[in-house]
């Protein structure tokens, strides 16, 4: 008899009786075996039909499969390719944890050298893809997930039903967790890290890091919590030709166990002074000597750059950190290793204890990218004399910028002839512009700015250009500083943080020769930090940036803080490094990012009442200029609308575009 199981066919025939003589039929029993036969024929026939026609449905179903995902896979090694960050994220799932994971090195090796289809089985709206790729002269593949969601393909960082339950297993050095699809190199794994430990440990490994344990993960999140590794799978990470972990798996191992047992030696980068602090924002050198002695395990080696290099990107590639917030093309770059895992995992790590208008300054993409260290606000300083003599009443401490306006206006005709003041109003940097834009057409309903989280949307900009050009052509309102800014640094434009040290250094240049010198303007935009300094030569009032009638101004808060580099096989020491940083007391006028520090150091105490009051009530409705913000506004865009050569909202639109992944 004739059987069909599982596609497999298997004949089976009855020896019962065997060498005994026929027995003999009737023919109603001949008539009924031949009926019988027919029909097992065309049981048969249907039956081999349908799996034909079942293996035919399920092979297309593979290679439409397929056919969907490459044209994905197409799209999104263009997109690379091109920097399209836009683009490429596009096709991804938005998860906040599976972006990040785009700029780990393996991965973003990988999709530079493109993928491969060479398989692709479809699981209800969800596709679990094969994908090869060659980089180094090697061949490599690994799992990818990929879901239908309202007829677009996108990219998923999972699929439930693939991994299945989890696995804990105990080891000589602690515990390997492992999922059961992963179990097949469980032992293999295990025997792995062993040889690893022991031969790392001969050579001296640090006390209290064993035992350990070990998550062979389903994603790429990591985790600052003691005593805990985690890396992904190798189906995620990569596999050789053969399906078996590949090299590119065991040294990424290898290196997180190397990491975590032995002590490290940290390369940490400095800049030079700016015009946000005439010095440091702390001592870094004492900060380290500190940190070392609480730290035996962690050298710190610190590199102090005489000056600002054209190019900042290098410094992450050459450096496990930097004492200063990365720019938006080091992030888009993925030169920078992210934050949030260790920031939501560390259990030492109080994240409470920031000021949240300060926390926010190093965020981008949702993710956390920097340690905020300290921040620097410019307030306004106006000349009291000025005030007395045009016989306007001193501005509030919640004035308007229709009140601005009118004393501007005022204050210069009503000046004696032998008065050195030409102008009513001078900035030499951007901020003004900036709290424009935040406050302009403001409907925030919450009692603190932070609490809005209102994007800085190109109208606003272009209404702080508007504002800025009219305020400039007016006689005796506000000089036109785009030439001097252009003719000192031969370019206007801000596009990254060594140009901005560079703006910051033509402010202090421009501020002396307007203020310090001929006193020129009767109200000027200013640091906390020359409080002193400026009223021993004039008797001056200190207020915040303007506001509306309903809502109190917006003031630009500018955040440093220190990242950790991409290239970092410490990042773990680095991240130690950073919360220590946190915790120390910045030169005098800087905000603290914690509370805890201001509060031990009595900053918000010992300040002098006038700046005192001035910070006081600006501080509660700061805002910080977002790293992606710091080039919405750009002398560039100022000198093009002050020439005539672009209207206000065309200049907004102009902005300095980011090549992604280089």
């Amino acid at each position: 008899m004739l059987f069909a199981m599982s596609g497999q066919f298997n004949w089976f025939i009855d020896d019962e009786g065997k060498g005994a003589p026929p027995t003999p039929k009737s023919a109603h029993w001949a008539a009924r075996s031949v009926w019988f036969l027919i029909l097992t024929a065309v049981i048969t026939v249907i039956i081999l039909s349908s799996w034909k026609v079942g293996q035919n449905r399920v092979a297309q179903s593979e290679e439409d499969a397929s056919e969907a995902v490459q044209h994905i896979l197409d799209l999104e090694h263009d997109a690379f390719l091109r920097g399209d960050g836009d683009l490429y994220f596009s096709l991804h799932s938005p998860d906040s944890d599976w972006i990040p994971a785009q700029f780990w090195p393996v991965n973003m090796e990988a999709a530079r050298a493109g993928f491969q289809v060479t398989r692709a089985e479809a699981h209800g709206d969800f596709i679990w893809a094969n994908l090869a790729w060659e980089t180094g002269g090697q061949t490599y593949q690994r799992i990818a997930f990929f879901q239908w969601q309202g007829g677009q393909l996108v990219h998923m960082p999972t699929a439930s039903g693939y991994w299945g339950a989890w696995v804990s297993e105990g080891q000589p050095w602690g515990a390997l967790i492992f999922t059961e699809t992963d179990g097949e190199w469980a032992a293999q794994t295990a025997d792995f890290v062993t040889e690893a430990v022991d031969e790392i440990c001969r050579t001296g490994c640090v006390d209290g890091r064993r035992p350990f344990t070990l998550h062979l993960a389903n994603d790429f999140k990591e985790t600052a919590v003691p005593g805990q590794l985690r890396i992904p799978s190798p189906r995620l990470l990569a596999l050789d030709e053969n399906g078996q972990p590949a090299d590119l798996f065991w040294e990424l191992l290898r290196q997180r166990i190397e990491a975590y047992l032995t002590p490290a030696v940290i390369r940490f980068v400095v800049l030079p002074p700016s015009l946000y602090n005439e010095q440091n924002i702390i001592d870094y050198d004492h900060a380290a000597q500190r940190f070392m002695a609480d730290h035996p395990d962690i050298v710190i080696e610190l590199t102090h750059l005489e000056e600002i290099p054209d190019d900042l990107t290098p410094l992450a590639a050459e450096f496990d950190g930097g004492a200063f917030t990365p720019t938006t093309a080091m992030l888009a770059a993925g030169l920078v290793h992210d934050l949030t895992d260790y920031v939501n995992t560390d259990p030492d790590f109080d994240k409470i204890d920031f000021f949240p208008q300060i926390w926010q300054g190093v965020g981008w993409q949702g993710r956390t990218w920097a340690m905020p260290q300290a921040a620097s606000m410019r307030l306004l300083f106006y000349d009291k004399l000025a005030y007395r003599q045009a016989d306007l009443p001193e501005p509030s401490l919640r004035w308007t910028w229709d009140e601005m306006a009118q004393d501007v206006a005022a204050l210069i005709p009503a000046q004696p002839k032998s008065s050195p003041l030409e102008w009513g109003y001078l900035d030499t940097g951007l901020d003004s512009l900036f709290s424009y834009a935040y406050n302009w057409h403001n409907q925030c309903t919450e009692e603190a700015t932070i609490l809005c989280q209102n994007p800085l949307q190109t109208q606003n900009v272009a209404a702080a250009l508007a504002w800025y050009s009219q305020m400039a052509r007016q006689p005796g309102q506000m000089p036109d500083i785009t030439g001097q800014l252009t003719n000192l640094s031969g370019s206007p434009q801000i596009s990254d943080l060594a140009q901005q040290m560079r703006v910051d250094h033509r402010q202090q240049f421009l501020l002396w020769n307007f203020q310090t010198s001929r006193r020129r303007a009767a109200i000027w935009v200013d640091l906390p930090v020359d409080y002193e300094r400026q009223i021993l030569m004039a008797n001056l009032g200190v207020v915040p940036f303007p506001g509306s009638d309903r809502f109190d101004g917006i003031t630009p808060l500018w955040v440093q803080g220190s990242f950790v580099s991409q290239s970092s096989e410490r990042p773990l020491a680095v991240w130690e490094w950073l919360k220590f940083l946190s915790y120390q007391r910045p030169t005098p006028r800087m905000i603290p990012a914690r509370p805890s520090v201001s509060t031990a150091s009595g900053y918000w105490t010992y300040l002098p009442r006038p700046l005192g009051d001035a910070m006081r009530t600006a501080f509660p409705f700061a805002r910080p200029v977002l790293i992606e913000e710091q080039d919405y506004i750009t002398w560039e865009q100022v000198t093009a609308v002050l020439s005539g050569e672009m209207t206000p909202l065309q200049a907004a639109q102009k902005r300095p575009s980011v090549r992604w992944f280089e």
